[in-house]
């Protein structure tokens, strides 16, 4: 069985990251949930738990015999910023291509390292109209210790007109906290 004795204590080096309420809100009641070895698991988590998150939610099943993860549930904020639905899309049915290699950088990060992943500031950079605000990756372990998903929260606080005045305007500092007790690695862009 994995074990992560300092997870917990990660999830309070991230929230020093984070400036919304609903990304705090979801990473306090995740932090609630679990053991003390180990972070939830998707069983775990009951929307009941934070229903004013849910618009901005989503859920994602990692495939271990693929590595893919896929997404299982979208809210309606979420939804509403895509021209279809995620559910049922992998990462890479729904990302950019010249955004894939970094966005998948951060979601491996979450499975693999584990950890929590974070971007804070400029979102959407692909888009023609790219946006401001927090995006929080959560991992979900089963009883073992495995990845089993992530739960992940998009707060989106303003839209640019375009790519341009977003980048001069909003930086991006992805900050990827490994549940290990390790130091934070941050990237900023």
């Amino acid at each position: 069985m994995l074990i992560f004795p300092s997870w917990r204590k990660s999830a309070q080096k991230a929230k020093n990251y984070l400036a919304s309420a609903e990304a705090i809100t979801l990473l306090d009641a995740w932090s609630a949930l679990g053991t003390a070895e180990r972070p939830p698991r998707r069983e775990d988590l009951k929307p009941e738990q934070f229903p004013a998150l849910l618009p901005d939610l989503w859920l994602m099943e990692f495939e271990a015999e693929t590595g893919q993860l896929r997404y299982r549930l979208e809210g309606e904020h979420i939804r509403a910023r895509y021209d279809r639905s995620l559910v049922g899309r992998t990462l890479e049915d729904t990302v950019a291509e010249e955004a894939l290699p970094r966005v998948r950088h951060y979601f491996q990060a979450c499975i693999e390292t584990p950890a929590i992943s974070m971007v804070i500031g400029r979102l959407y950079h692909e888009w023609q109209q790219p946006g401001y605000g927090e995006r929080l990756l959560l991992p979900l372990m089963d009883g073992e210790g495995n990845a089993e998903g992530l739960i992940g929260i998009t707060v989106y606080r303003e839209t640019f007109p375009d790519r341009a005045l977003a980048e001069q305007r909003a930086k991006r500092i992805t900050c990827i906290v490994p549940l290990d007790g390790s130091e934070p690695i941050e990237e900023a862009s």
